[in-house]
């Protein structure tokens, strides 16, 4: 198989229906912190705001522009996040990093979509557009810790 034939397979059925839950933003209206992020790779770009109470995360919103991987790592982000913490969000993204580096590692539990990307770890290229929702969750809760 060629390896652009390779990369439209990873775009399948389920990825883009998944990827289609993110394609209208939905952004809190009062947000306790926001943050952006942008892939100096692919452009890709992503907004999310957080409503906290403590260090557990009572509200999620987002925009994304971005292709069908980010907005599908949003679209699970979205379902799983509410009633997590910091730690267990960061884990989820270490866990996403080890995938993608080719360890034996898949995301679990709320997170076990996020599985759908695995075939991506053959394209580095594409890492840090599916990371990209990850690093804008930590610079929001970095707002917090000032």
């Amino acid at each position: 198989m060629l390896a652009d034939d390779a990369l439209t397979a990873v775009y399948n059925q389920s990825l883009i229906a998944l990827s289609s839950r993110a394609a209208e933003p939905k952004r809190l209206a009062a947000p306790d912190f926001s943050a952006h992020a942008v892939s100096p790779i692919c452009g890709s770009e992503v907004t999310i705001d957080l409503a906290l109470a403590g260090d557990r995360i009572t509200g999620f919103g987002f925009d994304v522009e971005a292709c069908a991987l980010t907005k599908a790592v949003v679209a699970v982000m979205a379902a799983a996040i509410i009633g997590k913490t910091r730690a267990e969000v960061m884990t989820a993204g270490d866990d996403m990093k080890a995938m993608l580096a080719g360890e034996d590692v898949l995301p679990g539990g709320d997170w076990a979509d996020l599985k759908l990307l695995a075939p991506v770890k053959e394209y580095t290229a594409r890492h840090n557009s599916i990371l990209l929702p990850f690093e804008a969750v930590e610079k929001a809760f970095s707002k917090k810790d000032k």
